[in-house]
């Protein structure tokens, strides 16, 4: 029975998006700096993103620019998660959600290879990954959007078996 579920090509699991988030905290010259950084790690152009409310102890406010993100998919995804596994080739259970889907940080952006330079300084990013099954494109789709079907969707478990096999991830308790 298995062998028919695992032959099936519409239970296969694969890599949805991955989104990279690097906070500074602030705009001006230290997000222009970070914005680079993750333009040379992800080979893509990051966009900015916009403080949510302001808060007064940290010198925040409301719709100042305090992070850049990149979403990358398919191939680049892929490519990315490669190199993440080599620098960080273990997760925590408390790292997956639900649904499979997992995050994860990176202390040191120098980690992928970047030299330090002392004008830039180190950030650190937060990597988001999203996991699906083909078939996902029912809830997004504009004409007949419908739910998911539990049978269809991804669990914790399957998350973790999918990231051990494809990318040789260990996964440890707490």
């Amino acid at each position: 029975m298995k062998e028919r579920i695992a032959a099936n090509p519409m239970r296969r699991i694969e890599v949805d998006k991955v989104v990279i988030n690097m906070s500074v905290g602030e705009g001006g010259e230290k997000l222009a700096k970070v914005e680079k950084l993750l333009e040379r790690i992800a080979s893509q152009k990051p966009i900015k993103r916009q403080a949510k409310r302001t808060m007064q102890p940290f010198g925040i406010k409301k719709g100042e620019a305090i992070a850049c993100k990149v979403s990358l998919r398919r191939e680049r995804a892929n490519n990315f998660l490669n190199r993440c596994f080599k620098i960080q080739d273990k997760l925590l259970m408390s790292q997956f959600d639900t649904y499979g889907n997992f995050s994860f940080g990176i202390a040191e952006h120098t980690d992928f290879g970047i030299h330090y330079d002392p004008k830039v300084g180190i950030y650190g990013m937060d990597v988001s990954v999203s996991l699906k099954r083909p078939g996902y494109r029912i809830k997004e789709r504009r004409i007949q959007q419908k739910k998911v079907p539990g049978k269809q969707r991804i669990n914790k478990e399957e998350g973790i078996a999918f990231l051990e096999k494809k990318y040789g991830v260990e996964v440890v308790e707490e």
